[in-house]
């Protein structure tokens, strides 16, 4: 348990949950006792912090290099698990390390967009995901993340039923196979978005 990561987080959680109305959805979704890759839609600065806010687990956290450039942030973003990608080329590295992470039953939990998106549509994902779910055996758990984050708007955070890509397991599956259940894995988080927008007309 990593203290410092835990009071970040209760500290988060209080903060949208006074602030905001927190609606948490499938939380009973989630087995603590089986570590997780998370993926979710990413439309705010908001949503990493909110997400490590009301996950009741600990995750690591994969985040663009340039959040990194400041030592003094860079120092706070390790101490919560947060490790750097460079979202310009395929980084072996993050790669290696979301990997290890994953190897050794923790969670991981990463926006597959690669970068903010304000629409309801979601746009082309790369094989990261299913990649790793294939590679460490490890059941996905999407989360879909709805808000303007005004302040004391609603804010609902959606945990589906994680996805089991148990069919690709020990087997070489092409690249294009693993892009297109990512984005089928992102299609379904974003469809819950356009649900919650018809039911608020």
């Amino acid at each position: 348990m990593n203290t410092f990561y835990a009071i970040c987080s209760k500290a988060s959680f209080l903060y949208y949950k006074i602030f905001f109305k927190l609606e948490l959805i499938g939380r009973e979704n989630i087995d603590r006792n089986q570590n997780y890759i998370i993926c979710g839609n990413h439309s705010s600065l908001h949503d990493p912090f909110l997400l490590g806010g009301v996950l009741p687990l600990q995750a690591h956290f994969m985040s663009k290099k340039e959040n990194f450039k400041y030592k003094i942030v860079g120092w706070v973003l390790k101490k919560v698990w947060v490790f750097p990608v460079d979202r310009d080329g395929n980084d072996i590295k993050a790669i290696k390390t979301a990997l290890t992470i994953l190897n050794k039953k923790d969670n991981l939990a990463l926006f597959p967009e690669g970068t903010r998106n304000k629409g309801v549509e979601p746009l082309p994902v790369k094989s990261g995901v299913a990649l790793f779910a294939v590679r460490t055996k490890t059941p996905i758990l999407p989360v879909t993340i709805d808000s303007n984050f005004k302040l004391f708007s609603r804010v609902r955070v959606i945990f589906h039923e994680p996805v089991v890509l148990e069919a690709y397991y020990n087997q070489k599956v092409a690249s294009e196979t693993l892009e297109r259940l990512s984005q089928e894995i992102m299609d379904g988080i974003y469809k819950s978005i356009e649900n919650v927008k018809l039911e608020n007309l």
